[in-house]
């Protein structure tokens, strides 16, 4: 009985409020009914819905759970002959043409039978083999050139004006509402005291030498409100967000590559920033980079999307003081009673070995200064579609009952979405090292072992790894992937 996974997404925030995923997930039950000759059993075991992502950028692809559907096709654990059920292919992608179609193309290759619900089309090897298929291809093509134009040219459009408002900037004026949370957000010259408080308690905790992580624990614990009313709790990305923004020390970056000091008033010393830059002394000592394991932050469970968790064990304590420690990586998930991961740890070393030995075939080009040109563009996209949409509401409470301003505003909305997810996008491909060290051969450094965490950013965006299948897939900042299997026999002879 072939399996059915019905893979359902929507860009904007906004329409989590709607009726966008049951309205796909019907479309998908329904579409099993009325094909009872294909014998399909739909999955429920495996979550293929992202929320909120956005397949312009081709976030979908790169960390949402589109990706983590490819991981498993590669590694043979959703077989050849299973249905992938779409609304349509702007839920796939709305990426340039070429990478969509390559997409979908790979899907096909893998023995997946792709369908798009809306007008009843079958992607599979069959009907694009098939008279015609030719053809079914190329409306393919045609339908992801035109999902992906009219971003591009909306981009285009609010050009002009993102200009005008960044002349603006320069002579005091705010350049919108969207301020740090210890900002006033009606006077960006004023701040928030308690708020302000926060933000200097994590600082002084990370001076003395206390990681994200801890800092996360310690304000949840001690009930410190998160910074937005969304937020049940704090995580660790969001006191990373506080420690990584010159906006505590009054600066505001826009996406034109322009500083702008006195923005914002200054919320901690020079001092205090200089010393959680982590470089030089803290009142722990000094912190070293290489303190940050090589692969942190970038390796997933395969099967259930959750983050890899680091851990080990050690040894007896040897005559001469020595001993050994082992280091290993198990899904974080998998220690839960109820999860659907079994605990299956893997060397820490071996999976690095191994993501070292699957880029030795990688063929990735590092982006070059295209990156900072489209992070302009898309930077002055942002900025004049938040003044439309800020004059689109000021509208709309003048006129309540208007159904097309209403409706208006939730389009902006879902471009305004896809816009920040792609600058989010690009701001990852921008290289913090020198262009001449990325360019100068970034991969060979990593091949002869060189492998800290910062150049392992620079090429990877993600490790997934099958705990159970001991095998693990690469994902480059260009989307490519390449599968390895992990050689838990060769580390073994090398313990020995």
């Amino acid at each position: 009985m072939p399996i059915a996974y019905s893979y359902m997404r929507f860009s904007s925030g906004k329409q989590a409020k709607g009726h966008s995923i049951e309205r796909q997930r019907q479309m998908a039950e329904d579409y099993i009914k009325e094909n009872p000759h294909l014998n399909l059993e739909l999955d429920l075991t495996l979550n293929l819905t992202d929320r909120a992502v956005s397949a312009f950028s081709g976030k979908n692809m790169t960390d949402g759970n589109l990706g983590k559907f490819f991981d498993l096709v590669y590694t043979g654990e959703i077989e050849a002959g299973s249905y992938l059920l779409l609304e349509n292919l702007d839920r796939f992608s709305r990426d340039v043409a070429w990478k969509a179609t390559h997409d979908l193309t790979t899907l096909v290759k893998g023995g997946i039978v792709v369908v798009t619900l809306s007008d009843n089309q079958i992607y599979s090897d069959e009907t694009l083999s098939a008279e015609g298929g030719s053809f079914k291809l190329m409306q393919s093509v045609i339908g992801f050139m035109r999902a992906n134009d009219e971003s591009e040219q909306k981009s285009q459009r609010v050009g002009k004006a993102w200009r005008k408002k960044m002349l603006r900037v320069a002579d005091g004026v705010q350049l919108t509402k969207r301020v740090p949370f210890w900002i006033n957000k009606e006077d960006r010259t004023k701040s928030i005291a308690d708020k302000v408080a926060i933000v200097r308690r994590i600082f002084k905790l990370s001076a003395d030498g206390l990681g994200g992580q801890r800092i996360t624990t310690i304000l949840n614990e001690d009930g410190v409100a998160p910074p937005t009313a969304k937020a049940t709790k704090w995580g660790i990305s969001s006191v990373k967000k506080v420690l990584n923004s010159e906006s505590v020390i009054g600066v505001l970056n826009t996406a034109d590559g322009v500083r702008h000091e006195g923005y914002y008033p200054r919320v901690i010393t020079e001092k205090l920033w200089i010393k959680t830059r982590f470089m030089g002394e803290t009142a722990k000592g000094v912190r070293d980079n290489k303190e940050v394991h090589p692969l942190s932050g970038l390796c997933y469970c395969a099967v259930c999307g959750a983050r890899a968790m680091r851990g080990g064990k050690t040894g007896r304590v040897r005559q001469d003081g020595t001993k050994n420690v082992w280091r290993t990586l198990v899904c974080a998930d998998s220690m839960g009673k109820r999860s659907a991961c079994s605990y299956q740890s893997i060397s820490y070393d071996k999976i690095v070995q191994t993501v070292l030995e699957a880029l030795r075939d990688y063929q990735y080009v590092p982006p070059s200064d295209k990156v900072g040109g489209q992070l302009w563009q898309v930077g002055e996209a942002i900025s004049a579609l938040a003044d439309d949409i800020e004059a689109l509401r000021g509208s709309i409470k003048v006129n309540k009952n208007s159904p097309s301003l209403r409706q208006e505003l939730t389009k902006l909305m879902a471009e305004y979405d896809q816009l920040i997810a792609e600058q989010a996008r690009l701001r990852e491909l921008s290289r913090p090292i020198p262009a001449k060290l990325v360019e100068g051969g970034l991969r060979a450094l990593l091949i002869d072992g060189l492998v800290d965490n910062q150049h392992f950013r620079q090429v990877v965006s993600r490790v997934a790894i099958n705990f159970n299948e001991r095998s693990l897939v690469v994902t480059g900042h260009d989307g490519t992937r390449l599968g390895a299997m992990i050689d838990l026999d060769q580390f073994l002879k090398d313990a020995i």
